[in-house]
């Protein structure tokens, strides 16, 4: 911010020289900014072994920043070395007996090394998110452009359909116009018919009239007896066809029925997308907008029958699968009746349970070392794991068996994936070589994150561990700290749609909520006694199973 100047070298007279030594400089560590020679490269890296190095060779883009000298305005002979971090303002050493005395103030070049380390480190991310976000927006052009391309189909759809309505109808109408021609033609020759044969009959009507009167007239004539009447014949009214005239049948178009039998319009839907989440390595994944409700609520109370509950997995809203002392694996309903149980006797140890996305319960085997599938037709060993014991299980988004193992000898423990019974990968030390868990008989839990992250409660440790998928260590939660509460002895574990992790405090009878980073969040209380395992349904409601009260309780702590 105006106190950084690049450092002037008259290359004939100048050579830059290793900040550890005075030798010529070789490289440059990019991670620390700091200038070696070839024998101080081994000693850098050697004495800072909690930094990943970024080691090259040294070039002119490398010269070192300094500060350019300025003099204090109410200290004219003296030079601003300092930074006060009570005024954020460069000063000299004497403004701490004047206006920033019992001021905090650091060394003004160490405090512009390390925000320019953090901006370093920011830029990384940046360069990221530049990335993402790019790819987010280029997305979104696709989708505008192909939302026109969509609408544009429809109203053509729209306009073929509308030719084609047209030419049917036009059709149906020259069709019931022949139709009707013809019906009426028909008609008219049978009402002409019937015009005609009444017409005959009322010529004879008059004819005999006209015939009658004669012989009346001519009273002499011998024409009289040969009269015959006709009265009888003439009084039958001849027989006709009865014709009502076609009428054309209209549908309702009042109710626009006929339009929605044509077709009809299904409206556009909106809806918000989830937040996504951009990790340091620039992987992207979905989050949940649900937000922790402010108090967590009791929903129900269920009984389960089971002696010491130490493994939970719900397989849906309504259903779920529990594991306890008395080594039966149960299935339940809301209601606490069993749909299916199995006997799992493996050496009544704390262990897990889990369920594979074909359906498939899998369970550790304390004495046997190893794990078994539930099937239909019985049990079957799916990972062998001779020489250490199998804690805490779950199947990840992968499919792979994650399991938390501890050596039969408890003098390791590490985490190990599982693909079709075969260990692909496993976890158990830092970047320093420090081992990652406890080394202990107690219970492990494990779970996988929405960002990748594998979470583990290790009981003896007193903590949750996180690492990055590559096994690359992330955090270390040891509860929090700033309430009153006993020490921080942690269980079951799970993370919801929006990455927070719970995990049980059994000495404390709550359920703890953090953030994907380990940052504490609130308790979830509810009157838990003895928590031990945990779960999340299809409605990400909590389920909490009690280990002494062989109980869960069902708990809504998301909006």
């Amino acid at each position: 911010q105006g106190y950084l100047n690049n450092k002037a070298m008259n290359t004939a007279q100048d050579v830059v020289r290793c900040d550890l030594c005075t030798d010529v400089v070789q490289h440059y560590c990019k991670s620390c900014h700091v200038n070696l020679c070839g024998n101080c490269r081994n000693k850098h890296n050697d004495k800072n072994t909690l930094t990943k190095h970024e080691i090259v060779p040294f070039t002119s883009q490398h010269l070192k920043q300094e500060y350019k000298v300025q003099k204090c305005e109410d200290h004219p002979k003296q030079e601003k070395d300092l930074y006060c971090q009570d005024c954020n303002v460069p000063i000299c050493s004497r403004c701490l007996t004047g206006n920033h005395k019992r001021h905090g103030a650091v060394d003004l070049e160490e405090i512009c090394k390390i925000t320019r380390n953090s901006v370093t480190e920011d830029l990384k991310e940046l360069y990221h998110f530049e990335r993402e976000y790019s790819k987010i927006v280029k997305d979104m052009e696709r989708m505008v452009i192909s939302y026109k391309d969509h609408c544009d189909k429809e109203n053509g759809s729209l306009k073929k359909l509308g030719q084609v309505w047209h030419k049917i109808i036009d059709n149906a109408i020259e069709k019931i116009e022949n139709q009707l021609a013809d019906m009426i033609k028909q008609d008219l020759q049978i009402l002409q018919d019937n015009v005609e044969k009444i017409q005959s009959s009322y010529q004879r009507v008059k004819q005999c009239i006209e015939r009658n009167e004669y012989i009346l007239k001519e009273e002499n004539s011998f024409q009289v007896l040969d009269y015959k009447s006709d009265v009888e014949e003439l009084r039958l009214v001849p027989s006709r066809k009865e014709v009502s005239p076609p009428t054309l049948i209209f549908p309702d178009t009042r109710k626009e029925t006929i339009i929605q039998q044509i077709v009809s319009l299904r409206s556009s839907f909106q809806s918000s997308l989830p937040d996504i989440t951009i990790t340091k390595t620039g992987d992207v994944s979905m989050v949940s907008t649900r937000v922790l409700v402010e108090n967590p609520a009791l929903i129900s109370v269920m009984f389960t029958y089971s002696k010491k509950l130490k493994g939970i997995h719900c397989e849906s809203d309504d259903k779920v699968w529990i594991y306890g002392d008395d080594e039966k694996i149960r299935q339940l309903d809301k209601s606490g009746s069993t749909l299916q149980c199995f006997n799992a006797v493996s050496g009544n140890s704390q262990k897990d349970i889990a369920l594979s996305k074909d359906g498939h319960i899998a369970f550790s085997h304390k004495v046997n070392e190893c794990i078994y599938l539930v099937k239909k037709n019985g049990f079957e060993k799916y990972v062998d794991m001779a020489g250490w014991i199998p804690y805490g299980l779950m199947f990840n988004s992968d499919g792979e068996l994650m399991v938390c193992m501890r050596r039969n000898d408890y003098t390791e423990s590490k985490v190990g994936f599982f693909t079709k019974g075969k260990l692909n990968q496993e976890f158990q030390f830092d970047e320093t070589g420090k081992p990652l868990f406890s080394i202990s008989r107690n219970n492990m839990y494990i779970c996988e994150n929405g960002n990748g992250d594998i979470c583990v409660s290790d009981w003896n440790a007193c903590a949750v561990i996180s690492m990055k998928k590559s096994g690359e260590f992330r955090f270390r939660y040891a509860g929090n700290r700033s309430c009153s509460f006993k020490e921080f002895y942690p269980h079951g574990i799970a993370t919801d749609s929006y990455c927070r992790i719970l995990v049980v405090d059994r000495d404390n009878n709550c359920v703890h909520v953090t953030d994907r980073n380990g940052k504490f969040l609130r308790y979830i209380t509810c009157g838990l006694e003895d928590p031990f395992v945990l779960s999340l349904d299809e409605n990400e409601n909590l389920w909490v199973g009690e280990c002494d009260n062989n109980c869960i309780k069902i708990i809504k702590y998301l909006e």
